[in-house]
């Protein structure tokens, strides 16, 4: 009983301090990348405001050969259609 009760907590913080989406700053461009193309697969997020220029800050990352410059790029192309309290950017 005792282990099940652990394992049941361990279960617990690891989910809750997971991160969800992506991570920066981990010397791969990949995993944002990855996040981008789900969060607008199928047309989801076409709705928002800022979408076209999202996507050409994404197409941006796709070309650079930077590491940290694809990330910051396509971390600002996910805050353009990324809502907060219910409502997308407008600027």
């Amino acid at each position: 009983m005792r282990i099940l009760a652990m394992a049941s907590i361990l279960l617990i913080t690891a989910c809750s301090t997971a991160e969800a989406g992506h991570s920066q700053n981990n010397g791969t461009c990949d995993d944002d990348k990855l996040h981008y193309e789900n969060m607008t697969v199928n047309g989801k997020r076409s709705d928002a405001p800022l979408y076209d220029k999202s996507q050409t800050l994404y197409s941006l990352a796709l070309k650079s050969n930077s590491v940290w410059q694809c990330e910051n790029l396509v971390e600002e192309a996910l805050r353009m259609i990324r809502k907060t309290d219910g409502e997308y950017p407008t600027e």
